[in-house]
């Protein structure tokens, strides 16, 4: 292919490019800066044609003080990328400003992608032939690539993989097509570069792999919703006017309604794990969902579709698809106790109580309860049991406080006391005295040594805490209120 030819189709190209997206750079670039502070554009050393050092163009995914730290490759969901980041990432928005490259001749429309200055190094032997091209954003890797960030195994380091499995691919698949390049077959790179990136957005075979069961649940149930919320409005099967909007409506209300749902990340969540926050999200989502289709939907059909029948529907999408996600979640702890679930006592070897009923409590509860199987959690003690008698906190109940041992002992047949603060000295030495003559293992959680650490003071040595006077201490007069770890 000539030279000549090339240089000019990636001019004239690239200044149509920064022209149309003049208006789109500008809003990507203010939206960077109001994400998280620093310069909108990322610029990075990277090796071009004859392995020459230029700097390339990005919008910024990472903090702007983020520096070198971390991989040198980006995988899939990188801690590192800000919110605006990950979507830049997913859409290859973040490449135009490589418009810019490609005007000035560092880049090409269609070539290698060039590497970072870190792999200069890969480029030996037959791979050094790579520089004799001048590198450019779309081209045979770019699509087979699309999703390159979802390759990396979870239990290897990204940038040996990298070197040792992708980059021999790339370079041979570059070798293989720049050798027999012409500007025709660039044109048709650049297409379906340009589709695969927009088509790519959203990993498609991933989505069906782990998503395709409850989006089709989630489209059946919204449109029995629109079936539903016509019979109900109208008492049958809409007639006249309101039948074409329905007929309009069945296949527009479900599109809307769940492209809102997964842009609004509905779908983020494992179903095994639905809580509240999930349902709040659902609810937004939802509502969010059936508002703008019912807007399109007064466009298309140019008439005012019953409003009646928008809110009905609304109410049964949430409604049902709620309570699927509610029995979805309760079958998963099913299957994973095929026994009874997490609160079956008969089925546990420990009975534990938790004195301390605040946000360190019923995250220990939690825990306990759902995280191991061998033991039960009967509930709280509370030294203001006034404020929660007759209560349940996070799903378990308000037993009493420390003068109702005995009682919950007697009930329960406790085996494990778990303390969530640090007591005073005549409290600890009063419940220590109480388990030993019961049989009752006392746990005090501030005590044990992870959760020390967390607790200590700024710039703390664990190795200067002692606690081995909680073995001899005795209440005396003298005795400070706190049984405070002894620095």
């Amino acid at each position: 292919m000539e030279i000549s030819t090339k240089r000019a189709m990636d001019v004239v190209l690239a200044l149509l490019g920064l022209i149309i997206g003049a208006p789109l750079i500008a809003v990507i670039a203010l939206l960077v800066r109001l994400d998280s502070p620093g310069k909108a554009i990322f610029s990075q050393r990277r090796l071009g044609l004859h392995g020459c050092v230029f700097r390339m163009h990005k919008f910024r995914k990472f903090p702007d003080n983020w520096g070198t730290k971390g991989a040198t490759v980006t995988v899939a969901a990188d801690v590192r990328m800000t919110r605006l980041g990950r979507f830049l990432e997913r859409t290859k928005l973040d490449e135009l400003p490589q418009l810019w490259n490609i005007l000035v001749g560092e880049m090409s429309f269609v070539g290698p992608r060039p590497e970072t200055v870190n792999f200069k190094d890969l480029f030996l032997g037959e791979f050094a032939r790579v520089h004799d091209y001048v590198p450019g954003i779309f081209g045979p890797n770019q699509v087979a690539f699309r999703n390159e960030s979802h390759l990396y195994p979870p239990d290897q380091d990204p940038e040996t993989f990298y070197r040792e499995q992708l980059f021999p691919r790339k370079a041979r698949n570059d070798l293989e097509y720049f050798a027999t390049a012409t500007a025709w077959t660039d044109l048709l790179w650049i297409l379906r570069g340009v589709w695969i990136s927009l088509v790519g957005t959203v990993d498609w075979k991933r989505l069906v792999r782990h998503r395709g069961k409850v989006l089709l649940t989630d489209l059946v149930i919204i449109e029995l919703a629109w079936l539903g919320a016509n019979l109900l409005r109208f008492e049958g099967v809409p007639e006249g006017r309101y039948w074409s909007v329905y007929v309009e409506g069945i296949w527009l209300i479900p599109l809307v309604v769940l492209s809102v749902m997964m842009a609004g990340g509905t779908y983020r969540g494992l179903l095994r794990h639905f809580c509240s926050v999930d349902a709040v999200r659902l609810a937004v989502t939802g509502v969010v969902g059936w508002a703008w289709a019912y807007l399109i939907l007064m466009v298309v059909e140019n008439r005012s579709p019953s409003f009646e029948v928008g809110i009905i529907g609304t109410v049964l999408t949430l409604v049902m698809i709620g309570t699927e996600r509610i029995l979805h979640r309760e079958r998963s702890k099913l299957a994973a106790d095929p026994h009874g679930g997490p609160h079956r006592e008969d089925d546990k070897t420990s009975v534990a109580v938790i004195y301390g009923a605040g946000r360190r409590g019923v995250a220990l509860a939690n825990l306990l309860d759902q995280g191991f199987t061998n033991v039960t959690v009967a509930g709280f003690l509370n030294d203001n049991p006034g404020d929660l008698a007759g209560r349940h906190i996070g799903g378990y109940r308000a037993l009493g406080s420390e003068r109702d041992l005995d009682t919950v002992h007697a009930v329960h047949g406790m085996s494990q006391l778990w303390m969530t603060f640090e007591p005073n000295r005549y409290k600890y030495l009063r419940l220590r005295e109480w388990c030993e003559n019961n049989d009752v293992q006392l746990i005090v959680l501030p005590f044990l040594e992870p959760f020390m650490t967390l607790c200590l003071p700024s710039g703390m040595d664990l190795s200067s805490v002692s606690l081995d006077f909680l073995e001899d201490a005795q209440p005396t007069r003298s005795s400070p209120d706190r049984l405070a770890v002894s620095w």
